[in-house]
């Protein structure tokens, strides 16, 4: 699939994620559309720095799908049951627990996280069935990027504790855990101030498609 085929809202949730790796921060992004399927909030994971348009920040709390959740004032936002969450990885429990809360029903999430994925959440207690939620994911292609970005950035920091989420993650996704390891060793994104998101997607396809045949 080609960039200009993936669907402008996963566009800007992927750039958000980009601008996340960009300015410092775990590279995952998040963005809200009403039932018009206009972009009413964004978000970036922003726990190691401070993000730009970042509501909270420098805390553990401070993921991607929060930071797009809370920007919807609900003096403005009343009825959100029809809004959908996006997101380049499956919630943790914090964050399927915000999404629950905020009312919003329906939600979309690019990349499953075997290690903090937390969706299987849903209906485990009494609580959590009254709401008829909607999920859909993973997404081809873009699952891939979503990991591929993420352990480079992570192996690129040299980030403490990383050894158990990345070998989670590569029993889901050995070919872009892989790929992503490599490209560290070559220093394939070092002038990422200079790339954008498409340019990261390009590459991974075309290199995936080596070692896939795809």
């Amino acid at each position: 699939m080609k960039w200009s085929e993936v669907p402008s809202i996963w566009q800007e949730c992927f750039n958000q994620a980009w601008e996340a790796f960009q300015e410092g921060s775990r590279p995952i992004g998040a963005v809200v559309i009403n039932e018009n399927g206009d972009i009413v909030s964004k978000g970036k994971s922003s726990t190691l720095n401070e993000l730009s348009e970042s509501v909270v920040f420098h805390n553990e709390l401070a993921h991607a799908e929060v930071n797009a959740l809370l920007k919807l004032d609900n003096r403005i936002h009343k009825r959100v049951t029809q809004y959908t969450l996006y997101s380049t990885l499956e919630p943790c429990p914090l964050c399927f627990g915000a999404f629950y809360m905020s009312g919003i029903r329906n939600l979309k999430y690019a990349a499953k996280d075997k290690y903090g994925g937390s969706t299987n959440l849903k209906d485990t207690t009494p609580y959590l069935s009254l709401k008829p939620i909607k999920m859909e994911g993973p997404f081809p292609y873009l699952e891939q990027l979503a990991i591929l970005i993420h352990i480079y950035f992570e192996d690129m920091i040299n980030l403490d504790r990383k050894s158990i989420v990345h070998d989670a993650m590569a029993e889901e996704y050995p070919e872009a855990v892989a790929l992503a390891k490599e490209w560290v060793k070559l220093g394939k994104l070092k002038e990422y101030h200079q790339l954008i998101i498409e340019d990261v997607y390009n590459m991974m396809v075309e290199e995936l498609c080596l070692v896939t045949n795809c």
